[in-house]
């Protein structure tokens, strides 16, 4: 899946769709775009004592991804093993949230 993303139509960086200014150059020449969804897990946490709106989801993970395309999000991983260098793909967006499955999963 594709994740939309917001372009520097001046220097080409990739910036999340809620930024208003390029963060590298501090153009306000934006355009939306889409990057692919793949990247690889470098960080992540069990969250067992979750929120009250997802205590019924814990333990789930939270990992952070350095997608291919550069930039790095936060998303949770559906899988059950969840390890650092290990490849993934968003699956979905719901809520403002990522969700990622690891690459071989599908």
């Amino acid at each position: 899946m594709n994740l939309p993303v917001k372009k520097c139509k001046q220097c080409q960086s990739i910036l999340y769709t809620s930024k208003y200014h390029c963060t590298t150059c501090f153009s306000d020449e934006l355009e939306l775009t889409e990057i692919d969804g793949k990247g690889t897990i470098y960080s992540y946490t069990k969250i067992h004592a979750a929120p009250k709106q997802f205590a019924d989801q814990a333990p789930y993970y939270v990992i952070l991804v350095h997608l291919d395309e550069g930039l790095k999000v936060t998303g949770r991983f559906t899988g059950d093993n969840v390890q650092i260098d290990t490849p993934v793909e968003l699956d979905e967006i719901k809520d403002r949230a990522y969700f990622f499955n690891a690459q071989n999963n599908k």
